[in-house]
């Protein structure tokens, strides 16, 4: 059973990209992951150079993509369940690169009350279907995906879909 569970902080602002032909979204993005450890443990590899978190890369695809590009930036939290998918590709000169990202399947907003977003207003979200539990993930696997509303935003308002454009063999799976 391949099944991944993470809750973490987004590195960067999410970027999303068409592929197929501009009919489907996919964004990148990584996130940050602390190990859990105690306050003495955490000084300790601080002082050792050693990292205290995770740092995991992720992928999503369709309404998935764009929502994740379109309602998180930078430092945001994010839980997800997804699955790891390992591949390979050859860079521009020829190497042969190994990728492991998490697909993510579904997310969950994560109240960000103690950080301001810098636009004096916290946005507001409703959510419809099921929530992602950690205690039931394997139980919850084949039920209907996650999905958001951001009730006071309208994405579509001002016409602002990015549309890049990407070559197949950019994609390392």
């Amino acid at each position: 059973m391949n099944i991944v569970a993470i809750l973490g902080r987004l590195t960067k602002n999410p970027e999303i990209r068409y592929v197929a032909n501009n009919k489907m979204a996919l964004t990148r993005f990584t996130v940050a992951v602390d190990r859990g450890m105690s306050k003495a443990q955490r000084q300790e590899a601080e002082a050792k150079g050693q990292p205290t978190a995770d740092f995991i890369s992720c992928v999503a695809f369709g309404k998935t993509a764009e929502m994740i590009s379109t309602y998180f930036k930078k430092g945001d939290q994010i839980a997800l369940e997804g699955r790891i998918q390992t591949g390979s590709y050859q860079d521009k000169s020829g190497n042969k690169r190994y990728t492991t990202d998490v697909v993510v399947d579904r997310f969950s907003f994560i109240s960000n009350n103690n950080q301001g977003s810098g636009s004096g207003a916290t946005p507001k979200y409703q959510r419809v279907g099921n929530n992602i539990n950690p205690a039931d993930i394997a139980s919850q696997r084949n039920t209907p995906k996650d999905n958001y509303e951001r009730t006071d935003y309208n994405p579509y308002q001002n016409n602002e879909m990015i549309n890049n454009d990407i070559i197949d063999d950019d994609i390392p799976f």
